[in-house]
């Protein structure tokens, strides 16, 4: 492809990449795969709205400078992409940042006005932040500049693993390229690519932890309760990529409607609850599971707790009939620590018991409340960390450890109940001939 006319430079990205500078140097190869790898393009870029598929043409041309662009020289973006199947053009500007350095919210919204001039339609940022979806941009952005541009954001990591799950589905169709996505994979493995993974917490937490327990006054604005909020919400992200990476699907964090709109409104939810009631809590969506995982950090417990729920069989007349029905799922199930809470109707309190005392009397959940049906079912693991609960260290693992624990236990083998298809109803001439067929039938057998 040629350079377009309204570029006054730049270079189609390189496989092998020659750049000095680790971002560069990531950016061309991850670019090079964009136009190499269609199943790989397809995946990151339809989201976006790019015209992928087929028929298709993605370049990626490195360090774009625009005609007429006055500021050129001081705002060169990492990367422009092209996609044109032919009917539409899809075009997005790339900034990237490597290892430890964070992207700047005043120069993404530079790059903002860069693309809004030149017709473009998205900005594509990527560094090793983390956020829920790539809908989200880890930078507090202004909303005026996001009138005309759409702005979107990877992580390596999260690349990395759409990466591994399209070679662990065998999406790729053609070897070679399936070859070239693994080689993509093998280089951001590699300490000089920068990737990291969330290791730690914070010092910020131990401070916390201390303050909490000392029962001192916390204020939700303190800049300690912001760096832990900030951290949870990472590890949580981070967990959602491991968990991709194991069960080879994307698992995400679970954004409420009012959070998309007002990203800010869920760190201030997560802040009011750390300091009132020293709980940090977070939701996963696993494809095709019953429902999200929640999991939940009590600073007061030292403890965690990890859960599903799940909607209560309305096709029962018993309530023992509601929880054989859930029984009958965690068969492979240990005992272990599995608690279920049955919620039930009206002011009718919950009752909870432990798995193994349910296997052997379904009364120790169910009680007298055999009238009524319960209307859901929380299944759900506590763990108390004791005094890894408040390690910067060991606090991230025992996390990562708990959710996977629970699933691989528990997730897994949950389906959520489903009305039963109707039944047509038996009119009167049906069931007299269903008589007299019986009747010719038994008069057949005597004879």
């Amino acid at each position: 492809m040629k350079r377009p006319a309204y570029l006054e430079s730049g270079e189609l990205a390189r496989l092998i990449p020659v750049a000095t500078k680790p971002e560069l140097r990531n950016t061309c190869v991850t670019c090079a795969m964009l136009m190499a790898v269609e199943e790989f393009a397809e995946a990151l870029l339809s989201p976006f709205g790019a015209p992928t598929g087929k028929r298709a043409k993605i370049y990626v041309w490195v360090e774009p400078v625009f005609k007429g662009d006055k500021n050129s020289t001081k705002e060169r973006p990492d990367a422009l992409i092209i996609v044109d199947n032919g009917r539409r053009i899809w075009r997005a500007l790339v900034e990237a940042k490597a290892k430890k350095t964070d992207l700047e919210a005043s120069q993404v919204e530079r790059y903002l006005d860069i693309a809004k001039a030149q017709g473009i339609e998205a900005v594509i940022t990527i560094s090793n932040q983390f956020v829920p979806t790539p809908t989200q941009s880890p930078c507090e952005i202004n909303r005026q500049k996001l009138k005309k541009v759409v702005l979107y954001h990877w992580s390596w990591s999260y690349l990395q693993t759409e990466a591994k799950i399209q070679l662990s589905k065998s999406a790729v169709s053609d070897p070679d390229q399936a070859y070239m996505l693994n080689e993509y994979v093998r280089y951001l493995e590699h300490d000089s690519a920068g990737v990291s993974e969330f290791e730690q917490m914070g010092k910020e937490w131990v401070e916390f932890c201390k303050l909490y327990f000392a029962k001192s006054k916390l204020d939700k604005k303190s800049p300690i309760a912001a760096a832990v909020v900030s951290d949870w919400g990472e590890l949580m992200r981070c967990t959602a990529l491991q968990m991709s990476r194991e069960l080879e699907t994307n698992v995400t964090k679970v954004p409420s409607a009012k959070e998309r709109s007002n990203p800010t409104a869920r760190v201030e939810a997560v802040k009011n609850s750390l300091v009132n009631t020293g709980v940090l809590e977070s939701r996963l969506n696993i494809p095709d599971a019953a429902s999200p995982i929640s999991v939940e950090a009590d600073l007061t417990r030292r403890s965690v707790t990890v859960s599903m729920t799940v909607e209560a069989p309305r096709d029962k007349k018993r309530a023992s009939a509601t929880v054989t029905w859930l029984l009958r799922q965690l068969v492979k199930t240990e005992d272990g620590s599995v608690l279920i809470v049955a919620k039930w109707p009206g002011r009718t309190p919950d009752s909870c018991a432990d798995l193994s005392k349910i296997r052997g009397d379904i009364d120790a959940l169910v009680g007298d409340r055999n009238g009524a049906l319960p209307r859901t079912f929380e299944i759900k693991t506590v763990s108390d960390l004791g005094g890894k609960f408040t390690q910067r260290r060991n606090f991230v693992p025992e996390i990562v450890s708990c959710v996977t624990k629970f699933y691989e236990s528990v997730g897994q083998y949950i389906v959520p109940w489903q009305a039963p298809p109707p039944r047509p109803k038996k009119t009167t001439l049906n069931a007299e001939e269903d008589s007299q067929s019986q009747d010719a039938t038994g008069d057949e057998v005597n004879a």
